[in-house]
């Protein structure tokens, strides 16, 4: 859980950098990885600063 944090404490400060970050196929949905098995979806929505998550993917 501590690594899923500190994902998404950096992701809120920039959502769409292509250096930790994934891009989908939708300009606005972007994934990033996290401890040694996990994978976050999320959405970026700009005009309301809001990063919303859609998924969690945890194996382990």
């Amino acid at each position: 859980m501590d690594a899923l944090i500190e994902t998404m404490s950096w992701v809120i400060e920039y959502p769409a950098d292509p250096l930790r970050t994934f891009a989908t196929g939708d300009p606005y949905v972007r994934r990033a990885g996290f401890g040694e098995a996990g994978l976050v979806t999320y959405r970026i929505d700009d005009g309301a600063l809001l990063v919303t998550v859609a998924d969690v993917t945890w194996a382990g």
